[in-house]
């Protein structure tokens, strides 16, 4: 049904599940990023690091350039290092959750009650996160951490976000 409705209006499908899979991606992208930060202001190497939580040597490199979901637990231990080496006292929650990094999760969390032909206004409501999210997505494909769904989604929603843009010129 959905994708008649598409066809008929010239929608672009975006899947529930491919798009939650994108912002997850993003979201923990632009996270592992932020960690990255606080290692490097403490001058902590990936290596120690991993070491220092008690894994394996490349445990954190191979987080980080996977795009991995670490556990809170091992958060904890990140954080546990840092601490050791510059005291986290100094830094926000907002320096790790800045304020794009919730409203991913806040959108994550609301896609789940969209019904799928609303999602192109979904979107379309988000346009300047959705905007910001495209170079993640764009940086996430060129390292091939994208499935081929997830690619494909990307670019429906580049199109969708350039039809967009073109029509309010």
């Amino acid at each position: 049904m959905y994708s008649n409705l598409s066809k008929q209006k010239g929608m672009i499908k975006i899947e529930i599940k491919h798009l939650q899979r994108l912002l997850h991606k993003a979201l923990l992208y632009r996270l592992m990023g932020k960690i990255n930060k606080l290692l490097k202001n403490a001058r902590i190497p990936h290596s120690k690091l991993s070491l220092d939580t008690g894994r394996a040597r490349t445990w954190f490199n191979d987080a980080y350039n996977n795009n991995e979901d670490i556990q809170l637990s091992s958060l904890t231990r990140v954080l546990a290092v840092i601490n050791s080496k510059d005291n986290i006292e100094k830094y926000k929650l907002s320096d790790l959750f800045d304020q794009k990094i919730l409203q991913i999760t806040t959108l994550m969390m609301s896609l789940g009650d969209e019904e799928p032909e609303y999602v192109p206004a979904f979107i379309e409501s988000e346009h300047e996160l959705f905007i910001d999210l495209i170079s993640d997505w764009a940086l996430l494909e060129d390292n091939k951490k994208l499935t081929f769904q997830e690619k494909e989604h990307f670019k429906k929603i580049q199109i969708m976000l350039d039809k967009e843009e073109k029509s309010k010129c």
